[in-house]
């Protein structure tokens, strides 16, 4: 069985590359928590992520730590904003892994850059 570091880290492979395998190592009853959006459960959380998707252009990992279930990984967003321009935003994010699957992600960032370029 995969620990949680590895599946979080196919989740991310799958995430970078658009591909759609990143939805299988969600869990149906996922909890997504960030300073602007928050989605409970795989239908509101993929239709969140595909938005966020459409504009990111690649993650950069700076480092991850593993302990028990809980998956830390800080990293910057690199996207294009709708307006054209670059936006990278730095991020720290927990990830709960059970049952082979992400079940909880909370993600920690200075939300004011994002939610000016986002009009949010």
């Amino acid at each position: 069985m995969e620990s949680p570091g590895e599946i979080v880290k196919k989740y991310y492979e799958a995430f970078d590359t658009h591909g759609a395998g990143w939805r299988e190592l969600v869990a149906d009853d996922v909890r997504f928590d960030a300073p602007i959006q928050k989605a409970t459960g795989k239908t509101e959380f993929v239709a969140l992520t595909e938005q966020f998707l459409q504009f990111h252009k690649q993650t950069r990992l700076l480092e991850r730590f593993e302990r028990g279930n809980s998956v830390c990984s800080i990293f910057e967003f690199q996207m294009t904003t709708p307006s054209g321009q670059p936006l990278t935003c730095e991020v720290a994010e927990w990830a709960r892994v059970e049952n082979g699957r992400i079940s909880e992600l909370k993600l920690l960032y200075d939300p004011r850059g994002f939610a000016k370029a986002f009009g949010l």
